[in-house]
């Protein structure tokens, strides 16, 4: 393996691992009834049972993240959960938020990119084709 093969795969495993813990204690709190996301999933306008679907959600991105075949299904997951954040606090004036969750949602992608299934990755389909011939 290349340095800059190893390199690419250090850097990777430090964003899974930082967002693996995100969704971890962020949907930690969620599941487990934490006052302030209580009062916030309220003050939204949300039921209670989708805060707790929502941490269901970060707590499953967790585990699929951990699992470098499966990471970019938990990362397209998180991502989900990013957007619905994204519009949740732009529509409630909470634009300061914005930026944190805007960042999450980038690092969600790239591992959605970098760790994508085989069968998704360029020139897949050119091989399966020669194959053919």
């Amino acid at each position: 393996m290349s340095k800059g093969r190893i390199a690419k795969e250090v850097v990777l495993w430090i964003i899974t691992l930082l967002l693996a813990l995100l969704c971890l204690r962020s949907g930690w709190l969620k599941v487990s009834g934490n006052v302030s996301w209580v009062r916030d999933f309220h003050r939204w306008g949300y039921p209670d049972w989708f805060r707790i679907v929502v941490g269901i959600a970060e707590l499953a991105s967790t585990v699929l993240l951990l699992i470098p075949r499966v990471a970019s299904y938990g990362a397209g997951l998180f991502a989900l959960v990013m957007l619905g954040a994204i519009l949740t606090h732009a529509t409630h004036g909470e634009s300061s938020r914005l930026p944190f969750n805007f960042l999450l949602l980038g690092l969600s992608l790239i591992i959605v990119f970098a760790r994508r299934p085989f069968f998704l990755r360029r020139g897949f389909a050119s091989k399966v084709g020669e194959a053919d011939e």
